[in-house]
């Protein structure tokens, strides 16, 4: 990798961290392992965030509904973290996390249909 492109990874890394308040610490380490991911990361956010149909705010609460849903601690608490810098509120955020929490619920009927609809049809 050149020295100017191992800057711009540097840089788009120091833009994460003032973006969340804290290291992008999953995306430091794949900088040493794939820096073209931080590129792809960085590029793949601005594009989410510029689509101009949902405001930034319902992104942000979207993605604490998917990083709950999905079971990571830190992509959840980072969400939190942007999505309040952003003016999402306790509440706001608050409910996101309930409705994640609802819509998984709601997956283990589904989950089981099949098993259901055996026991039903005996």
């Amino acid at each position: 990798m050149t020295e100017g492109k191992k800057m711009a990874v540097e840089d788009i890394l120091k833009k994460m961290e003032e973006g969340s308040g804290e290291e992008p610490t999953a995306m430091v380490l794949m900088s040493k392992l794939l820096p073209e991911m931080v590129f792809k990361q960085a590029e793949d956010r601005k594009f989410v965030m510029e689509l101009p149909h949902i405001p930034p705010k319902y992104k942000h609460l979207i993605m604490i509904g998917v990083a709950v849903a999905a079971g990571s601690p830190h992509c959840a608490k980072t969400h939190i973290r942007i999505a309040n810098r952003a003016g999402a509120t306790k509440e706001e955020i608050a409910e996101a996390i309930i409705t994640a929490r609802f819509a998984l619920g709601s997956t283990v009927f589904s989950s089981a249909i099949e098993g259901m609809d055996y026991l039903a049809s005996e």
